[in-house]
């Protein structure tokens, strides 16, 4: 299992540059040497539709150039034949044939100039539809109740697709639905939070809120990658192992004892589903509204199972204060052999406990 790092990412702008043609055209006037005989219809002037392909390109990327062919086409005009005139006694009228006739000058060929061009991708509905697609995910933020973001994000080219959420250092396994879309709500880690939604392929987004209860509410993050086995644990009072007051995976609590200033909550994050996601469990609790005295002991635990026993695990903790100074701390360690298996070992110092004075 490779260690959870931060990682930075480049983010794009994307544009589309449309091209332009530029037509030009020159004609000559009919030359006749005889009469006054009508010149032949002139040509219609050359016109050439030109559709772009459709391509799907990754974001930073350089744009194809689009060749446009011109076609040129002409006419070798023959010289008239010299006509002698008639003796001056002899009366004649002469009638030439049409072959013998000046053609008309055709007009110099339309030509079509090509310039650079970053075609928008296209997708085919039916037989005669075609609808242009921009493949550049979007996302936005808005901040919601408990010092929470809500994340929608839209991504048309990335159907039932995993991506990854960025936020001061937390980082977890998301997924888009069978449309592109997905929206999930983010525990924040700072005031002005700034979320990345990053997909396989260089693709993402990037989306600031601003959270204006943050300063209410204490938070520590446990996160990890795969199926580790790992979990945060939140005692509240005198809580012990299995108690109501334990907030943990199995009893995470619920958003309104952070509402009425009661107690924690815990809310897991990621997509379990997915091989080798990235998870990550964020227990809130909301100091700016409890009234009393109130100490939790915060602690990540670990339970030996047949698939970690005797392993590497590489797990990290983030300790957010309301104030908004963060601590990081990574673990590597190698687990007891396998037969403890069903055994919980506690990971020691990952945390510092909340210990909170009344009001």
């Amino acid at each position: 299992m490779s260690r959870i790092r931060q990682i930075g990412m480049a983010a794009g702008t994307f544009s589309v540059a449309l091209g332009i043609g530029f037509v030009m055209q020159n004609g000559d006037a009919l030359a006749s040497r005889f009469g006054n005989e009508d010149a032949p219809a002139q040509p219609a002037p050359f016109t050439d539709a030109v559709q772009q392909d459709a391509a799907i390109e990754a974001p930073l990327a350089e744009a194809d150039e689009v060749a446009i062919d011109v076609v040129q086409s002409g006419v070798i005009i023959s010289e008239t034949p010299e006509i002698s005139k008639p003796e001056p006694t002899v009366a004649a009228v002469v009638t030439l044939p049409g072959s013998a006739k000046v053609p008309a000058v055709q007009e110099a060929p339309v030509q079509l100039a090509a310039i650079e061009t970053e075609v928008v991708p296209t997708v085919e509905t039916d037989a005669t539809a075609i609808v242009e697609v921009d493949c550049v995910p979007v996302m936005d933020a808005v901040a919601g109740t408990v010092a929470s973001v809500t994340l929608t994000i839209n991504a048309p080219c990335n159907l039932s697709s995993a991506f990854t959420i960025h936020h001061q250092g937390m980082m977890f396994t998301a997924m888009t639905d069978d449309t592109g879309a997905a929206e999930v709500s983010v525990p924040a880690l700072a005031e002005v939070a700034v979320m990345i939604a990053a997909f396989d392929g260089g693709d993402g987004a990037v989306a600031t809120a601003t959270v204006p209860d943050f300063a209410n509410y204490d938070r520590a993050v446990l996160q990890w990658q795969g199926d580790a086995s790992v979990m945060l644990s939140a005692y509240e009072g005198d809580a012990v192992f299995g108690d109501e007051s334990h907030i943990y995976v199995r009893n995470p609590g619920d958003i309104g004892r952070l509402e009425t200033g009661t107690g924690g909550y815990l809310l897991r994050l990621g997509e379990d589903a997915i091989e080798s996601a990235l998870m990550a469990e964020v227990y809130t609790f909301p100091s700016g509204r409890i009234a009393s005295e109130f100490d939790v002991v915060l602690v990540a635990e670990a339970e030996i199972t047949t698939g970690n026993c005797g392993q590497e695990l590489n797990a990290q903790s983030i300790q957010v204060s309301p104030t908004g100074q963060t601590a990081a701390l990574d673990l590597t360690m190698i687990m007891p052999e396998c037969d403890a298996v069903g055994d919980f070992l506690i990971l020691q110092n990952m945390f510092e406990d909340l210990t909170l004075a009344s009001k």
